[in-house]
């Protein structure tokens, strides 16, 4: 049983995206589940909360002891949603999950005492808890946190498994050095996802490196003005959010994936972009580093406009060394059916 925001892939990325390609593993080994939404869009909280609580509560009483429920959390909202509706489950004698998914979670374990005891209160209905990477499993355990800790990365979307298929054997025709270097930022426009600082960067790389941003939220005003400030307006562009064909087209079409963000807890987006055999540049805060390896990009030690400016260089410079190697990673760790297996043998 899934209890989670609506997986479908919409606007929020994060969670809703990685839940399409669980949902294609589960679909694949042919174990049945049902997904119960935390929250319905266009419903207030509690009437959301009241529809999500009888559902659970019925398919408590009715598959005691078979029934496993998989609570994907964020946020504080989403934790103290997701406690309420664990409680019930729980004591009824059904397995109970927490799959953390927030990178506010390292903020609460570090903040202070306090929001660390709660945070830590939070995970009590859970038997085990499931993390995206090696580096969020020792937070965990260094926090004290003593449950079984499962690590299981986010997997890709059957789409994008197919799209690395094709990647894998298909060969770039690199430019040469006088042509258009075409650099892709997709994100929620939101605070700390970095798209300020690879905009300043753009400043700092020759006139043929041109970049497109994907994605609308609440910041974008403020990174139009930067563009504005910084006379970028010939080779910055603003697409709005994409999906689908677009979304295929202007990655298909790009070189360099940039988004230095200190707000991911994993980066769906980062392995999307390795699907399209793109090297990716990345800030390179805690998990970030589990995803963004050598061989597939690089991760800034410094969130600056400088460094990133200078790995941009860097990776222009050899990018063909990247070739394949992003295709590869993805069909390896993150397909549904790998990732999937990692939550069959928790369920067993």
């Amino acid at each position: 049983m899934i209890v989670s925001t609506r997986p479908d892939g919409g606007v929020g990325g994060g969670i809703p995206s990685a839940l399409i390609g669980y949902m294609n593993g589960l679909d694949d080994t042919g174990i049945p589940y049902k997904v119960v939404e935390s929250h319905v869009e266009g419903k207030s909280i509690l009437t959301s909360w009241w529809l999500a609580f009888w559902q659970i509560f019925n398919l408590s009483i009715k598959g005691r002891g078979e029934v496993v429920f998989w609570y994907h959390c964020g946020p504080w909202l989403s934790l103290i949603r997701k406690f309420s509706l664990a409680l019930v489950p729980r004591l009824l004698g059904c397995k109970t999950v927490a799959h953390i998914h927030s990178p506010t979670f390292n903020d609460y374990l570090n903040r202070n005492y306090l929001s660390k005891i709660l945070t830590k209160f939070s995970l009590i209905p859970y038997q085990e808890l499931i993390v995206l990477t090696p580096w969020w499993k020792k937070l965990l355990l260094n926090a004290g946190i003593n449950k079984r800790i499962t690590i299981s990365p986010n997997p890709n979307s059957q789409y994008f498994c197919d799209i690395a298929r094709m990647n894998v054997t298909s060969h770039k025709n690199y430019k040469n050095d006088k042509a258009l270097v075409h650099i892709i930022s997709m994100a929620r426009l939101i605070e700390g996802k970095g798209i300020e600082l690879v905009i300043k960067a753009v400043a700092l790389l020759p006139d043929n490196f041109i970049l497109t941003v994907a994605g609308e939220g609440p910041q974008k005003s403020y990174y139009e003005s930067i563009v504005n400030e910084l006379k970028l307006s010939s080779r910055v562009t603003f697409s709005g959010w994409i999906d689908g064909d677009s979304k295929e087209k202007l990655l298909s079409k790009s070189d360099i994936f940039c988004l230095p963000s200190s707000y991911d807890s994993f980066g769906m987006v980062f392995i999307e972009a390795m699907a399209f055999n793109l090297p990716v540049i990345a800030y390179g805060w805690g998990p970030i580093q589990d995803v963004v390896t050598d061989d597939v990009g690089l991760c800034c030690l410094k969130a600056e406009e400088q460094e990133i400016a200078l790995n941009i260089l860097q990776i222009h410079s050899q990018i063909e060394r990247y070739e394949g190697k992003g295709p590869e990673k993805v069909l390896k760790y993150y397909t549904p059916k790998v990732v999937t297996e990692n939550i069959i043998e928790l369920i067993k």
